[in-house]
């Protein structure tokens, strides 16, 4: 019988074992799925950040003869992201834990549905509703703010089940929780008038039971404390898809474009193409497109030369005009030079060189008494 007890404890350890070493195996797993993640979307970031530094700075030095990157085999994907960055990387736990403070830990002060504004980024200032919360990357979708466009991978648009057959799609790009903060609407005791105010700090109630159609379910409130210490309780949106949609709709009709209206698109595009078929411009036709006062300009007007002219000869005048004026201590200084040399060079008297002798044999008598005691002869004095 103790061989069967040993042999079922045995067989336990050895599952409790086993137990470990997966569970261990899926935590590295996942860290190593979350790490690859990382690495792939600072990756894509990093070279998005390049290739803009570098076109900006090709844009600064060629002017008006920069390549016009909108063209050729850039036409649809020029200003475009990868995929992989429409969401951010799966934080870790403490990290989590940091970000979800901002939205509440257990109970969530904000929600899907909600109407935030964006305190960071491009879109600062602005207002919008909660449409997708994310808790695992702690950041949120607002709807219509932060938008980005996306170039879609071909074998997503080979698909038969993608319907939108879009190369590029505009779409909202996720917030982290710390760039939002809730915004109600409040009755204004002046005006009457609705206005919308910023909830720096939410708070949550104890949860309480609530009998529902499919259990008991705990829930709670929120609310906002006031200066005078009283309570504003801030109900919870619905989260009616069709509602958003409907919102939507109102919102596009109200913002839509009409045929007397000027696309940013079509300002901001240039008309000049580059060609190797042809030589450049003539660098007098260039100079006249430049700024009047570019430093790349190699021929100049006569009145900005004779401007430049009058600004060297004015920085000339003020040198010359710093060197003439005098501060106390020079004036000091200068005084003191002139009564030393209007005092001359002194003479030595016979008094004083009898002076000095005598102190120099002093100092040779000292000289040759301490050398007598080091060798152990009797000491010498000289007159």
């Amino acid at each position: 019988m103790q061989k069967v007890i040993r042999r079922t404890i045995l067989a336990e350890k050895q599952a409790i074992r086993r137990n470990a070493s997966r569970s261990e195996k899926r935590k590295r797993d996942a860290l190593k799925n979350t790490l690859e993640q990382q690495g792939f979307h600072r990756g894509q970031e990093i070279k998005d950040i390049k290739a803009a530094r570098v076109a900006r700075r090709e844009d600064w030095e060629l002017g008006p003869l920069a390549p016009k990157r909108d063209a050729g085999a850039n036409k649809l994907t020029y200003g475009t992201i990868h995929t992989m960055r429409t969401k951010g990387p799966v934080l870790s736990e403490r990290q989590q834990k940091e970000r979800s403070k901002y939205v509440g830990e257990k109970y969530k002060t904000v929600v899907v549905g909600d109407r935030v504004v964006i305190t960071e980024g491009r879109d600062t200032g602005k207002i919008g509703q909660v449409v997708e919360m994310d808790h695992e990357r702690g950041e949120c979708k607002v709807d219509g703010l932060n938008m980005m466009d996306v170039r879609i991978p071909d074998y997503m648009l080979a698909s038969e089940q993608e319907q939108d057959k879009r190369p590029i799609r505009s779409m909202e790009q996720p917030v982290p929780y710390s760039w939002i903060r809730l915004v109600i609407q409040l009755r204004n005791s002046e005006t009457g008038l609705l206005e919308d105010v910023i909830c720096e700090k939410v708070e949550t109630t104890k949860p309480y039971y609530e009998k529902r159609p499919n259990g008991t379910k705990a829930v709670c409130s929120r609310f906002i404390t006031m200066p005078d210490s009283s309570r504003i309780y801030i109900d919870y949106p619905g989260r009616s898809e069709k509602a958003r949609k409907e919102r939507k709709a109102e919102e596009e009709e109200k913002y839509k474009d009409t045929p007397s209206d000027t696309l940013r698109m079509e300002v901001e595009q240039k008309s000049f193409v580059p060609t190797l078929l042809r030589p450049p411009m003539p660098s007098s036709v260039i100079d006249e497109l430049r700024n009047k006062y570019s430093i790349f300009r190699t021929r100049h007007d006569a009145e900005y030369i004779e401007k430049k002219l009058k600004e060297d000869e004015e920085k000339n005048e003020k040198k010359k005009l710093v060197a003439k004026m005098r501060t106390p201590i020079k004036e000091i200084n200068r005084l003191e030079k002139k009564m030393k040399k209007a005092k001359g060079k002194g003479k030595l008297t016979e008094e004083m060189l009898e002076r000095i002798g005598k102190v120099i044999a002093e100092k040779r008598n000292l000289q040759l008494d301490l050398a007598a005691k080091i060798a152990g002869e009797p000491a010498v004095v000289t007159a």
